[in-house]
């Protein structure tokens, strides 16, 4: 038995990449019938998003949040935990799922401002306040925290158990404008100043001053953007 195993194998490794990898391709006669399959599978799925992100996602996130404006989408219901008090501008974008996490006490602050734009895999830590200003971009799998979680302090209690102190926690301010890339951190006490561009993976541990272009971890300034003089 174990002589004929590998024999075996031989023979149907070469029939199982042929049937796994050689499709079948589409003569004149039938690309007419596929291509009208591949738009009807693109209409029915486009379909279904906006009836997901319309009529269920949006409403049942902004039914929890303090305020918000108009012409806000959400593509995923974020998933949300604590009692965060979530302020919403106008025309803002949530692309895929957020996570938004918070304590079950005080009166932490998630204020987002007007066109802003939030990529998928994003997570907000809020343990007091974090703002994002107006016509801020923020792509996909940042993370922005005002917090470092937990306090380290007490060796007799499991970590998750024991809440930041007053010292584990400062607001993160960002101002207006700014590009934040994609997988970005953005640690507690942060202000990233107006206009600025935050490189895709760096690390934000200190405050950024207005029209900068940041990268790097440590995140650093790089090169400083010159306002256009007005006419």
């Amino acid at each position: 038995m174990e002589a004929i195993a590998p024999a075996l194998k031989r023979t149907l490794k070469p029939v199982a990449k042929r049937v796994l990898f050689n499709t079948w391709h589409p003569g004149p006669m039938m690309r007419p019938f596929f291509a009208f399959l591949f738009q009807a599978n693109w209409y029915c799925r486009e379909l279904w998003e906006w009836f997901w992100r319309s009529m269920l996602a949006t409403p049942m996130f902004l039914s929890r949040c303090k305020e918000f404006g108009t012409d806000i989408s959400i593509d995923r219901i974020p998933y949300l935990n604590g009692n965060v008090q979530i302020h919403l501008g106008n025309q803002v974008r949530f692309s895929g799922k957020i996570d938004i996490a918070s304590p079950n006490s005080g009166s932490p602050v998630l204020k987002i401002g007007e066109g802003v734009f939030i990529g998928h895999g994003t997570s907000f830590d809020v343990a007091e306040r974090v703002e994002i200003g107006d016509f801020t971009s923020i792509g996909s799998g940042c993370q922005i925290s005002d917090t470092e979680g937990h306090s380290h302090y007490n060796p007799q209690r499991p970590i998750w158990e024991v809440p930041a102190s007053d010292d584990d926690i400062a607001p993160v301010i960002i101002e207006d404008n700014v590009q934040i890339g994609r997988n970005v951190t953005i640690l507690k006490g942060v202000t990233i100043g107006a206009r600025s561009v935050i490189g895709a993976e760096s690390v934000v541990r200190k405050n950024i001053p207005a029209d900068s272009i940041v990268m790097g971890n440590p995140g650093r300034v790089v090169t400083r953007i010159q306002p256009d003089e007005e006419e």
